[in-house]
């Protein structure tokens, strides 16, 4: 085939973004075939246009050729990879945000755009009634009361939060009225939002290869959660108009399942949780592990570490040449990673080396805080349930304001129909009475790089107040270990 040929030219114009460059995009194709496309390219010598064309003459789109391909090469010899070429973006909408945040842990290849509780109000009766109080009348009745009051003292907050928030700040000499209002508004639906619950609706776009989406519908399909479940075998009927083949077997893993229930059944009768101090705002921060742990020196094997993978990469000098050089000469460490991130923009990654530097902390926070947190996916999440055993975090203008007895309404009502559903053996139910108030336990293992990445986004001015506040004692954590380092990433924040 030529590429001078007009009616080759003609047709591939309907597909790529051009015919004579290296580079171009491809359009119009269904995502199974694109994936075939690309993947032809470790056993053709051919061009992606080429086989482009060969796909289209020989079985109009491909797509039964594209069917029979994935069956023997992704199915049956495990070559999943190829699935990584076939995008899908699907809407998921009027799901609960206790559902959302288990989507959104469900891969770490998965990219969202979510409905923010911080920017937009939720609208009375928009919350999630799960199925399985069907059965039980009257604790249905009980929760969709406990909805609607909820909402009312979120707008009852609302009200008197925006109140306290003009006398508090006035408008500034020189600005207008209407967009300070608007932004002092902002703030107060954002923190009224503490005494709404997990069953509140919310929306979220997604887009995934059908790779992760092949594993994030096995996940789901293993959740405890009745919703969860019935989601994914909506998300997985959807996606198959467009990756038929690719999320063919994704089902329930049975290893998943029964995993959770005999380390949950193995678990009970262990000692209860310690009595812990409150911390300021309801949050707290441990950092449990780190690189460096139980050395004389924790900062200076980080560095180490940062300095070995900086001159193995940018000099001529062999592990052995620069395990010598290090010993030998001590104050380069410190100099080597300071050259490393003094031209260290705000808007620029630190280089890849600084994943090698390593932390485990748990975190106690609010699940309004919890909800930004999980977003950063190169954290490596482990989740405890919802409940309301770790306490609660009140928002400053809501205990400034002599609002806080309001929230508390909402808190102590979802404590008690919490107690009940857990009494009646509803205990999955019980997780949707958490309010964005009470706090969760999690933990999270992540980088150095991740660290720069954290601190930049979450406590700069425009950061909510309570990750900023989650975030800023996980600085101060690693500073205790890690002085260079978190004295560094932090001088980057606005």
């Amino acid at each position: 085939m030529k590429m001078d040929d007009k009616s080759f030219a003609q047709e591939m114009k309907r597909y790529v973004s051009n015919l004579d460059r290296d580079i171009y995009t491809i359009s119009n194709i269904p995502e199974e075939v694109v994936a075939v496309i690309f993947a032809y390219v470790s056993r053709s010598p051919k061009s992606f246009r080429e086989n482009i064309d060969t796909v289209i003459k020989e079985q109009g789109m491909g797509k039964d050729r594209a069917e029979k391909f994935h069956e023997k090469w992704v199915l049956n010899y495990g070559h999943a990879s190829v699935a990584e070429h076939a995008t899908v973006h699907i809407g998921v909408e009027r799901v609960s945000r206790l559902f959302s945040s288990l989507l959104e842990c469900a891969n770490e290849f998965l990219s969202f755009t979510e409905y923010s509780q911080r920017y937009q109000r939720p609208r009375k009766g928009d919350n999630y009634i799960p199925q399985e109080l069907d059965s039980h009348p009257t604790l249905k009745k009980e929760f969709e009361e406990l909805c609607d009051f909820q909402y009312e003292v979120y707008s009852k907050l609302n009200t008197e939060l925006f109140d306290f928030l003009k006398r508090k700040i006035p408008v500034p000499e020189g600005k207008e009225e209407k967009p300070h209002f608007r932004a002092l508004e902002k703030i107060a639906f954002e923190d009224a939002r503490y005494a709404l619950n997990l069953s509140t609706l919310t929306n979220l776009g997604m887009t995934a290869n059908a790779r992760a989406i092949e594993q994030t519908i096995s996940t789901l399909l293993s959740s405890r959660y009745l919703e969860a479940r019935k989601r994914a075998e909506e998300i997985k009927s959807e996606v198959r108009f467009s990756v038929p083949t690719l999320v063919k077997y994704a089902d329930e893993n049975p290893y998943m399942v029964n995993t959770r229930k005999v380390v949950t059944e193995s678990s009970n009768g262990l000692g209860g949780l310690e009595e812990k101090g409150k911390a300021e705002n309801g949050s707290s921060v441990t950092l449990f592990d780190y690189t460096g742990r139980g050395k004389e020196n924790p900062q200076a094997e980080a560095l180490k570490e940062i300095a070995r993978g900086l001159l193995f990469e940018f000099s001529g000098l062999s592990v052995v040449d620069i395990e010598r050089h290090l010993s030998e000469n001590i104050s380069d460490i410190e100099k080597i990673f300071s050259i490393a991130v003094d031209s260290l923009g705000k808007h620029d990654n630190p280089a890849g080396i600084f994943k090698s530097v390593n932390y485990n902390a748990e975190f106690v926070l609010s699940e309004a805080a919890w909800h930004q947190l999980l977003r950063h996916r190169k954290f490596n999440w482990t989740i405890k349930e919802p409940s309301v055993e770790e306490g609660i975090t009140i928002p400053p203008n809501i205990t400034e304001s002599e609002t806080e007895h309001i929230l508390l309404e909402a808190v102590v009502r979802s404590e008690k129909l919490y107690e009940k559903l857990v009494d009646a053996s509803l205990y999955d139910v019980a997780s949707y009475v958490v309010t964005n108030a009470h706090n969760r336990r999690v933990l999270g293992g992540f980088d150095l790089w991740e660290f720069y990445h954290l601190t930049n986004l979450r406590m700069s001015a425009s950061a909510q107040w309570d990750i900023r506040n989650v975030v800023g004692q996980l600085a101060m954590r690693v500073k205790e270990v890690h002085p260079v380092f978190a004295v560094s990433a932090l001088q980057r924040v606005e």
